[in-house]
C-alpha cells in the first residue's frame, strides 16, 4: 500500500463524511484542525517507523496527503 493510501485511510476512518483526494487541503477545507493535527503526526512517526524534527511539524508539510506523503519520503531518505 502506498503511503498516500495509508494516510488517505487514516484520514477517511477519522473522517469518514469527509470527501478527500490526494490534493485536498486539509485545514484550509477544515478537515484537520490543531488538536487533530497532533494526531497526524503521531500517525506519520508511528506508521511509517520515522522521526519527525521540529522543523518539519509545520502547516506546509501537513497541507494534503501528497504533502504529508512528500514530508514522509523526505525523512525516509534522511534529506
Amino acid at each position: 500500500m502506498s503511503i498516500q493510501q495509508q494516510i488517505y485511510n487514516f484520514l477517511h476512518e477519522k473522517n469518514p463524511q469527509v470527501e478527500l483526494n490526494d490534493d485536498t487541503q486539509l485545514f484550509k477545507s477544515a478537515v484537520v484542525n490543531s488538536l487533530f493535527a497532533l494526531e497526524i503526526v503521531i500517525f506519520v512517526e508511528t506508521t511509517f517507523g520515522i522521526r519527525l524534527k521540529r522543523k518539519d511539524v509545520k502547516l506546509e508539510n501537513f497541507e494534503s496527503i501528497n504533502r504529508i506523503a512528500a514530508l514522509v519520503e523526505r525523512v525516509q531518505k534522511g534529506k
